[in-house]
């Protein structure tokens, strides 16, 4: 029996980081139950157009844009809208919560986890509390109806979604704590992604530019906040 006492021991020392590790992770939690653009428009979780900036190399949230064609659920509760919503685009965004305009956008992200984190949730019912009263955006847009948008969508079929590396380079070319965008496109049969630093001349640099367009065409959103949205 006393030979057992060292291999107590020894599995109460290992036991305690495995515990460690358990911890909730706020941040990862908030990007799945709120910035998942998935969540955007319950009756299609593949959106036409999905945008995500996440600030620095830590993944801190900063914003999610989603777009739709067609109707979407809140048209029923419109006669007129639901006869005619079959070509419109609509946008719905997230975005942390700032108050003023940051030096940098991922102040947004670190400024909303730090807020979440301080109330230490342990579940996912606990951080959706958090989010409630976290002042988050929740906006949409008709794309149609804003004339920036639709100059930059113009430009859609000209996007590069290939990184332009240059594997003759004798030196790699280095970004260190670079904000990164993670922009899918979706059409029948076909979906095109990019996912990286903000490039010039890329699709995440287009995705960047074409998420500025849309300011001033934003309006408090009628759907259910994305994080109280039930996943079927």
């Amino acid at each position: 029996m006393l030979r057992l006492v060292p291999l107590v021991a020894l599995f109460l020392v290992t036991a305690a980081p495995a515990q460690e590790t358990l911890r909730y992770d706020v941040a990862e939690r908030t990007r799945a139950l709120a910035f998942d653009p998935g969540r955007f428009f319950p009756e299609r979780p593949r959106p036409a157009i999905a945008i995500r900036y996440l600030g620095d190399d830590v993944d801190m949230p900063v914003y999610t844009i989603a777009i739709r064609k067609g109707c979407v659920d809140t048209d029923q509760d419109d006669s007129e809208a639901s006869l005619n919503c079959g070509q419109r685009l609509i946008a719905r965004m997230l975005r942390a919560p700032f108050p003023g305009t940051p030096d940098r956008p991922r102040q947004r992200g670190y400024r909303l986890i730090g807020t979440l984190a301080q109330a230490r949730p342990d579940s996912d019912d606990a951080l959706r509390r958090g989010l409630d009263g976290a002042g988050l955006e929740w906006v949409e847009a008709d794309v149609r109806q804003c004339p920036k948008a639709m100059a930059q969508l113009a430009r859609l079929p000209e996007l590069r979604f290939a990184a332009g590396v240059d594997f003759d380079r004798r030196l790699s070319e280095i970004v260190l704590h670079a904000d990164t965008i993670r922009f899918d496109l979706e059409e029948f049969n076909l979906r095109v992604s990019y996912d990286g630093w903000l490039k010039p001349g890329t699709a995440g640099a287009w995705a960047s530019d074409f998420a500025k367009a849309l300011e001033g065409c934003w309006k408090p959103a009628t759907a259910p906040v994305p994080w109280r949205v039930v996943v079927k």
